[in-house]
């Protein structure tokens, strides 16, 4: 039987196989982003794993026998991410580069608290911290992300094909201002905006992307988004995931935009 009792840490890190086993001691088998160490084991060698990934854990302190011998507890703050990074139905994997700085990791997320799931620096090995609950975490995403506060007026959003977007993307810092707004212009047919998202690909201080993705009972739905910052200036970038569809929207969001809809879709219903 596994209980849980009170502790003081922190900072969980766990090793890939730790991460499983913890994970399946809760019913979970659908870790994001955490490749199955045990893929291709025969029974007997799981069993023979479990030893030693438990006497890791213990210890660790994140698990606990109990006097009996028997029984093992589980602090809570480790029951509580495990359970949030191996249950929740809903999950962001987001991935940014600001200036030289790069973060990748998931968050987790029930309605009333979000883990944060990131590689530690060592290999195969997993840093769990609780960003508190739904509001703040998004508050901390944006304030990480360097969004800005811009508000925007009455500039429409942008669509054009995908695979010139990308094209655009990648020779923006090669083309000139004039030259990538007047090709921006020809795709889309929009000198205004096109100008406006030409600055922001060609002076973009943060750009990014996430996957948002749903639990359905018996597999991820995801939808993807990226966005592109500047110093002045917030871009959200929506594009077609299926391979038959060549599409593409860039909206301008603010700060405040932004977080709602990650807010909106992180509090949906399960």
């Amino acid at each position: 039987m596994l209980t849980i009792h009170a502790s003081k840490q922190d900072i969980i890190t766990l090793d890939n196989k730790e991460f499983f086993f913890l994970a399946g001691i809760l019913g979970s088998d659908r870790l994001l982003g955490v490749e199955d160490p045990f893929r291709g084991y025969l029974a007997e060698e799981i069993s023979d794993e479990w030893g030693v990934v438990k006497q890791s854990l213990l210890e660790k302190g994140y698990l606990i026998e109990e006097e009996n011998g028997v029984e093992l507890a589980m602090p809570p703050k480790v029951f509580s991410r495990v359970a949030i990074a191996s249950l929740a139905e809903r999950s962001c994997w987001i991935r940014y580069r600001r200036n030289d700085e790069i973060f990748e990791g998931y968050l987790h997320a029930t309605n009333e608290r979000v883990v944060q799931v990131c590689k530690s620096d060592k290999d195969f090995q997993y840093d769990l911290d609780e960003l508190g609950t739904v509001e703040e975490a998004c508050s901390r995403l944006a304030e990480d992300m360097d969004l800005k506060e811009y508000v925007t007026v009455d500039t429409p959003a942008l669509l054009l094909s995908k695979r010139k977007f990308g094209e655009l993307y990648s020779l923006a810092s090669e083309l000139s201002l004039e030259e990538l707004g007047d090709e921006l212009a020809a795709a889309t047919n929009d000198l205004e905006g096109s100008i406006a998202l030409a600055r922001c690909l060609k002076f973009r201080t943060v750009e990014g992307e996430l996957h948002l993705s749903t639990w359905t009972g018996s597999g991820w739905e995801t939808q993807s988004a990226a966005f592109v910052v500047n110093d002045s200036m917030n871009w959200l970038v929506r594009m077609s995931i299926s391979g038959d569809q060549d599409w593409l929207t860039a909206s301008p969001a603010s700060k405040q935009q932004f977080q709602d809809m990650l807010l909106l879709w992180l509090k949906q219903s399960a």
